[in-house]
């Protein structure tokens, strides 16, 4: 992954943390509490009480379902006030690694997913899985109703919820995709075809699901994915041919584009939803949905330079 994509890829996340930020601040002020506080009833006890697994089965309604899913995730005002005072800080600039982008590690914060908070490395990778499948069940259940005719009609506060789910199922997927310690010094294989390993100068500074995304991890995705396309390919001399005069901005070769490109497009197409909830939202102001577009514009231009277009 050339420096410019490493660029525009870092901007979308710095963009993405910065508008969940600002949304936050506008879910609390305009919807109340992130998870109602509700008056009576089973489900209303449920959410207040924080069983959301309960509130799943007994609430009648999509928005209480949704916030149910959302508790789950870990998103909820509880969890939100005690994030407050947790560190983001970035490593410094490791000469093997590259740079350390923490966007991923202020979303583990918010959702009490960190290091800090469940320090067993398997543990948290399944608590992760699992948070970012709540999120994409909440959504499963609010997006679909901006473009269809669902009875009662989707709400303002059903469509907050749904871009904060979608932003940060697409967060969370971003780092079980990439922050897996799994590092090469280039993202494409050498002509042995080998990814060379990058050197963490200590363990913490490398460590898989923890928020720390380093250039070298996200090169080690796109290096070992290019290597098992290139060797699963019926005639490979023709592939390294074909990649021999490739050009950024260009389509891969199809015999390889599926196996390389897959977890991109699968972030564009969260930041895709994520786009429709913001340009659905009324009370957001116009420079929030600017943003959001900007990102969207900035995941396409990456997907161009490591030859992922759509």
């Amino acid at each position: 992954m050339g420096i410019q994509a490493l660029k525009i890829f870092n901007s979308i996340k710095l963009i993405l943390f910065l508008i969940l930020v600002l949304g936050v601040i506008t879910v609390l002020t305009a919807c109340g509490d992130l998870v109602k506080e509700s008056d009576t009833g089973a489900c209303d006890s449920a959410i207040d009480a924080r069983n959301y697994e309960t509130a799943i089965s007994v609430c009648t309604s999509r928005k209480d379902k949704a916030s149910a899913y959302m508790g789950l995730g870990g998103y909820d005002i509880i969890n939100l006030l005690k994030s407050s005072g947790s560190s983001s800080e970035k490593y410094e600039v490791d000469s093997s690694l590259g740079t350390d982008d923490v966007s991923g590690l202020s979303i583990l914060n918010i959702l009490r997913l960190s290091v800090d908070d469940i320090p067993d490395n398997d543990t948290r990778a399944t608590r992760i899985a699992d948070s970012k499948n709540y999120f994409d069940n909440a959504t499963a259940l609010l997006h679909p109703c901006l473009s269809e005719n669902c009875t009662p009609p989707i709400t303002t506060d059903e469509i907050l919820l749904d871009t904060f789910a979608l932003a940060f199922a697409m967060q969370l997927n971003q780092l079980i995709i990439y922050d897996n310690a799994t590092t090469s010094t280039t993202s494409f294989p050498n002509d042995s075809q080998v990814c060379v390993k990058a050197n963490a100068t200590t363990a913490s500074e490398l460590r898989a699901m923890d928020g720390h995304l380093w250039t070298a991890e996200r090169d080690g995705i796109q290096c070992n994915r290019m290597k098992t396309a290139i060797a699963a390919a019926d005639n490979q001399t023709a592939v390294l041919l074909e990649l021999a005069t490739w050009k950024t901005g260009t389509k891969l070769p199809s015999v390889i584009y599926d196996t390389v490109c897959e977890p991109i497009l699968s972030l564009t197409s969260y930041l895709s939803k994520l786009t429709e909830s913001i340009d659905n939202m009324t009370t957001l102001s116009g420079n929030n949905t600017k943003a959001i577009t900007d990102a969207k514009t900035s995941t396409d231009n990456l997907t161009k330079t490591v030859g992922c277009v759509p």
